[in-house]
């Protein structure tokens, strides 16, 4: 595989990356708001700067399964 090919595939695995963060923000975004109104709003605020995988893919598991905000505050 040439160079240019493996940066090609590096850019497009970044990119697949990338776009799975965004999604899951919004989904947690949107699970936050019907869950916790105004008050999930701003602990979305802090989730915002999450740019780990693994950490937003439970946090999105917390907001599903959660019975108070608090638990998943404790993921952040």
């Amino acid at each position: 595989m040439t160079t240019a090919a493996k940066l090609i595939e590096k850019g497009k695995l970044e990119g697949k990356i990338e776009g799975k963060i965004e999604g899951l923000k919004e989904a947690i975004e949107i699970g936050l708001e019907l869950k916790y109104g105004d008050e999930g709003q701003r602990l979305f605020e802090q989730i915002k700067a999450v740019s780990l995988l693994e950490k937003l893919e439970a946090i999105k598991e917390a907001v599903k399964i959660s019975k108070n905000m608090e638990e998943i505050e404790k993921l952040l």
